[in-house]
């Protein structure tokens, strides 16, 4: 754990191929952990850092909230191997302004209204770099890789879950053809006049999904009917901000400064950590399940890992 003059953090990523941590703030200062130490940091913007994403080659895309560019800066060591610094690569000028990106062997960006768009392409052909089945209907809760090619994406409208899958096909495929979504009913069965809470949290693994709301309740689709859900389980005390999934773990973290652990077979849960503030994000190793990282609302960074 760090106290933080820098202010709040606004972005968390982890590389997926080196042992590196990139962490945005709201001022516009990156910064690169490697080994829970700085070994590199940069004044890149005068507005929050809003998304980020890991590339091959030790690159990471990053994009801030006062320009429409998204900027890949790649880690570069000196000869004597002793100091590494971020270099920018690339500046790639996009039309709107991204709230997310991805690389799933294209770079993809999400904008607000919830088009995705291919970042490099943006200009060439407008209409096969865009693609628009969730613009302005759905509200994107998660993108969470699949594999080197392919991501999930979960979203909310109107108390439906919607499950998105896009693939690439390397910087040339057209995206507007390459995603697929469907819509589940949210488990939430009960009297029509019961207000109903709202979904602030979804993940997915393969088939199983899981859900939180903004009273810290979390349930998830069951084994073999897999369109059904179980009950909702309060799980926490206030809001829960994410979820994640890991082989054996679910992972909720909530504004109730907590984050638990939960056995993803038993959904008993065996492990929990208070932070200071409201956990607003929270990212798992993907080198190391068993190690994630969050940061709470005071600008306090954790870092954390458990014995299975």
């Amino acid at each position: 754990t760090s106290a933080n003059l820098k202010g709040p953090i606004s972005t968390l990523c982890f590389s997926q191929t080196d042992d590196l941590l990139l962490v945005g703030y709201e001022s516009g200062l990156l910064e690169l952990w490697q080994h829970n130490s700085v070994v590199d940091h940069k004044q890149v913007s005068d507005g929050p850092i809003t998304a980020a994403c890991s590339m091959p080659d030790s690159q990471f895309a990053v994009t801030n909230m006062n320009t429409v560019v998204v900027d890949v800066w790649k880690l570069v060591w000196n000869q004597q191997c002793s100091k590494a610094s971020l270099v920018k690569v690339k500046s790639y000028k996009v039309k709107t302004q991204m709230v997310r990106l991805v690389y799933c062997s294209l770079l993809v960006g999400v904008t607000f209204q919830g088009e995705l768009r291919d970042v490099a392409n943006v200009v060439k052909d407008e209409w096969g770099n865009t693609n628009t089945s969730w613009n302005q209907s759905v509200s994107i809760l998660s993108v969470v890789r699949n594999d080197n090619k392919s991501v999930w994406l979960t979203g909310e409208k109107n108390d439906e879950i919607h499950i998105g899958f896009f693939f690439g096909m390397g910087s040339n495929a057209p995206i507007n053809s390459s995603f697929s979504s469907i819509t589940m009913n949210s488990g939430d069965n009960e009297q029509e006049n019961k207000k109903r809470s709202l979904i602030t949290a979804i993940t997915v693994d393969q088939e199983f999904v899981v859900c939180g709301d903004e009273e810290g309740n979390i349930w998830f689709n069951q084994h073999p009917d897999i369109s059904s859900w179980s009950e909702k389980k309060p799980a926490h005390l206030d809001r829960i901000s994410e979820l994640r999934l890991t082989d054996r773990n679910i992972i909720s973290a909530s504004y109730d400064r907590t984050l638990k652990l939960w056995d993803r077979n038993t959904k008993k849960q065996v492990g929990m950590f208070v932070c200071g503030g409201p956990v607003l994000f929270l990212e798992v190793n993907p080198r190391k399940p068993s190690e994630l990282v969050c940061a709470d609302g005071q600008g306090k960074l954790y870092s954390l890992c458990w014995k299975d």
